[in-house]
């Protein structure tokens, strides 16, 4: 090798050293195409990252678990532990709001359409909007949207001469509260824009959830013919809120971040 002119035989043998040379060279880059270094792991191809449920989905699961134990052991038994578990105005009135938990642990009606539609809606909208949001919905939709329903009941009853004591006495039990605020969340993901979508996603869940709950409604009757319109607003409501909430916070940043730098 050559040396440079004007250069000392010192540090010529400096620049040569296995030291320098690995500073002076830059890392080699990875081609298009080329192999991975033997240390790294590379994926298998073909493969694809594994959808594993999320712990609000282990909670739907075990939810779901629950309902159909206590539903198909209300079969078996009869009507007592429905009825035991089952809430009415009138049982809300007496201070009796144990429940309005419990009414949600027993299927009422078709048993297996209830349940894949609690499962299918509950997970895509855990999906779109995280499970904090639909679980949120689901016990606002179940507690607060019963209660809402139920004070319309003791009004109505306040102001009618004869009384609607059929309807304070109704049972009123079921899991159509969760899969309607399921609907709700998904109508407001697409009414609200919270995440971007395909043209076609939003169409269909600006569209969807709302016909669902029409279809619902219509064949739906007593306390449950307001309690899934209520259920959906106040899902619907929620995301609307959130979307509200997480702007403003976005503001709030913003804010911080200028007055830091302006000072």
């Amino acid at each position: 090798m050559q040396r440079a002119i004007g250069t000392p035989p010192s540090s010529a043998s400096a620049v040569s050293g296995p030291s320098a040379g690995n500073e002076s060279r830059p890392a080699p880059r990875a081609r298009a195409g080329s192999r991975p270094r033997s240390g790294s792991t590379p994926r298998e191809p073909g493969s694809r990252p594994r959808m594993r449920p999320s712990p609000g989905e282990w909670a739907l699961i075990a939810y779901l678990i629950v309902v159909c134990a206590v539903t198909i052991l209300g079969q078996i038994v009869g009507h007592p532990i429905v009825h035991a578990m089952a809430s009415s105005p009138a049982d809300v009135a007496a201070a009796r709001l144990w429940p309005l938990v419990t009414s949600g642990l027993v299927v009422e009606g078709p048993f297996v359409p209830q349940v894949l539609a609690t499962a299918v809606f509950g997970v895509a909208a855990m999906r779109l909007a995280g499970g904090r949001v639909f679980w949120s919905a689901a016990i606002l939709a179940h507690i607060l949207g019963t209660l809402l329903v139920y004070a319309g009941v003791w009004i109505a009853d306040a102001a009618s001469q004869s009384g609607i004591g059929i309807v304070l006495r109704e049972a009123d039990f079921g899991v159509s509260l969760v899969w309607c605020a399921a609907l709700g969340v998904l109508a407001g993901v697409a009414w609200w824009k919270t995440r971007p979508l395909p043209r076609w996603a939003w169409r269909l869940l600006a569209v969807g959830p709302p016909a669902a709950l029409l279809g619902v409604t219509l064949v739906s009757n007593g306390l449950a013919f307001y309690e899934h319109v209520v259920a959906f607003g106040l899902a619907v409501g929620l995301v609307y809120a959130g979307r509200r909430w997480s702007s403003v916070g976005a503001r709030l940043r913003l804010l911080g971040t200028s007055d830091d730098r302006s000072r």
